[in-house]
């Protein structure tokens, strides 16, 4: 996202209330922690889990994720602006966050108590209507709304994550910027031709999924595609835009089926779908 894009969503953002978040990933270093800068701490079950939270604070440019407590601090600072406090620690794991790069979040799905599956949902064309309320959950941006988006905030990436307890997997990827990524784009906002998979998007590193590395075998009825031949609606984003067909789903829009590299109906607290533009 250049200049001119970054004003854009930041003007799009003041308008909707939707937060935009800037985030690069770097790579993890095993056995270090920056320490007395974190300004919160939080329970993660993994480290993928602790690098997705930090995503989502504007302020937090690292993470310190101690293993043997499943503790993860997000910090204010950086190795590189607080060299003297960053040490060995040999049950600790460090990354950063260059907050570069917007990513406007806008659909979610979080079970935040047995009674969430019965949340009700929310369908529009009307992204400020959607996205106003991206805290909520089951609010679904249909097709003509999502190309009004895209349209008017000029977005050319698509990032979907999921995690559920059960199996216990991270699915995390985001569309690549080249030919293929911006197929799946169009595919999204208003082409019926289901887009080739593999070489389209890319895996973040808290993705530890059997879909994401298998996407050869992603499509129904064509291999190596994104998409589903009987979901060409408007509510293809949330309905199997992923699918290797009786293996695994990314699914959030039905009232019983929320797949996230499974074909599971269980679900646990905590259980997460979200998706993102920028």
């Amino acid at each position: 996202m250049d200049q001119n894009d970054q004003s854009l969503a930041t003007s799009l953002s003041s308008q909707t209330g939707i937060r935009v978040v800037y985030v690069e990933t770097t790579e993890k270093e095993f056995g270090y922690a920056l320490v007395g800068h974190d300004f919160r701490t939080v329970h993660a079950d993994n480290f993928g889990r602790c690098f997705f939270e930090c995503s989502l604070e504007e302020r937090c440019q690292s993470v310190t994720y101690l293993w043997n407590g499943k503790e993860c601090k997000m910090n204010k600072e950086t190795k590189k602006s607080r060299p003297e406090d960053f040490v060995e620690n040999p049950a600790a794991t460090y990354m950063e966050n260059n907050f570069r790069g917007g990513w406007t979040h806008i659909s979610r799905f979080i079970m935040k108590d047995q009674n969430s599956m019965k949340d009700q949902s929310s369908t529009s064309n009307s992204y400020r209507t959607i996205l106003s309320n991206y805290h909520s959950n089951k609010q679904y941006l249909l097709r003509n709304g999502f190309k009004q988006l895209k349209d008017d905030m000029g977005f050319t990436q698509i990032r979907f994550y999921c995690f559920k307890k059960k199996p216990g997997r991270v699915f995390h990827i985001m569309t690549n910027k080249n030919t293929k990524g911006a197929d799946v784009v169009k595919f999204f906002t208003e082409s019926d031709t289901m887009p080739t998979a593999c070489g389209s998007f890319t895996r973040l590193p808290d993705d530890n999924s059997s879909l994401a590395v298998n996407c050869d075998k992603w499509g129904y009825k064509n291999n190596n595609r994104w998409g589903h031949q009987s979901y060409l609606n408007d509510k293809r984003l949330f309905s199997k835009p992923i699918v290797w067909q009786s293996n695994r789903y990314y699914q959030f829009s039905r009232s019983k089926s929320y797949s996230c590299d499974d074909i599971s109906e269980d679900m646990s607290l905590g259980d997460t779908w979200q998706i993102f533009v920028r």
